[in-house]
């Protein structure tokens, strides 16, 4: 996506390596082409060869920022359904995380490398378990919305790189689906337009429950008399006849539990927790 910090990734990488093998292109990963880390052919071209790479087991998302939508026509998802990896990453990910998802893949929406050194020591190790199988609670201490248990296929990711898929052959199938979200940056206004569109477009119609991660950043100035994002998620999201939970540790602030995107799972908000079915 956006070129790649080169001390908050060698930090992340550390961490990686101490754990696993990693196979590292060092021209492409810290590749710049002017708000991306490279043009998009070349990005497009070394994300096809990791989907081909025999015995590799996962490709870890470097960094955030924007540049995945556009590549999104030149990759093969074919390849990556016939050799399926897990891919690791959120934020600007959500996109491929998407194409995942419509290609049968299970993916991972969770830390990129640059965040990985910043993350509590708790958070790692839950993301060590979930990536191995150990398959312990998603989320708990959820808070209550609106009551109620659903089952479905996880999907979501970023608030405001999913609502661009919207209208594109990218985005996956939403029918019977626990949705969740999270965001950065945007003033509640600009939330309350996104899930608005959301469910003008038939998002939250097509949906079984919902559950918000941190909405980090996304405040009025001081001097601004007018909802915060809370009031915003409350009242657009508390009429939805699904269960809806907030409070889920994942998104752009100090803590971002990892959460396997296209897996099926149960939300229990009476329970606050969101499990592997």
């Amino acid at each position: 996506s956006g070129p790649v910090p080169e001390e908050r990734f060698n930090a992340g990488l550390a961490m990686l390596q101490e754990r696993y093998e990693v196979v590292l292109d060092h021209d492409q990963v810290f590749a710049r082409h002017g708000f991306l880390a490279g043009d998009d052919a070349s990005r497009a071209a070394a994300l096809n060869e990791a989907f081909e790479e025999p015995g590799t087991q996962a490709i870890w998302i470097a960094r955030g920022g924007y540049g995945l939508t556009r590549i999104l026509p030149l990759l093969s998802p074919s390849t990556l359904r016939a050799s399926p990896k897990a891919i690791v990453g959120f934020s600007d990910a959500t996109a491929l995380l998407a194409v995942c998802a419509q290609a049968g893949v299970i993916s991972y929406h969770g830390p990129v490398v640059t965040q990985l050194a910043d993350l509590p020591p708790e958070d790692r190790d839950h993301l060590w378990q979930v990536l191995e199988g150990a398959g312990p609670a998603l989320l708990t201490d959820l808070e209550t919305i609106t009551p109620g248990v659903a089952s479905g296929r996880l999907l979501g990711g970023n608030l405001e790189v999913f609502s661009r898929l919207i209208g594109t052959p990218f985005l996956p199938d939403l029918n019977d689906a626990v949705l969740f979200f999270e965001d950065v940056g945007e003033r509640p206004y600009r939330i309350d337009r996104l899930l608005t569109h959301l469910q003008q477009a038939g998002v939250f119609s097509r949906a079984r429950g919902l559950v918000l991660g941190e909405f980090f950043h996304c405040h009025e100035p001081a001097s601004a008399d007018s909802p915060g994002v809370q009031e915003v998620l409350g009242e657009r999201l508390g009429g939805l006849k699904v269960p809806v939970a907030q409070g889920g540790l994942f998104g752009h602030g100090k803590r971002n539990r990892v959460l396997p995107y296209g897996a099926q799972v149960v939300l229990d908000v009476g329970q606050g927790v969101l499990r592997i079915q």
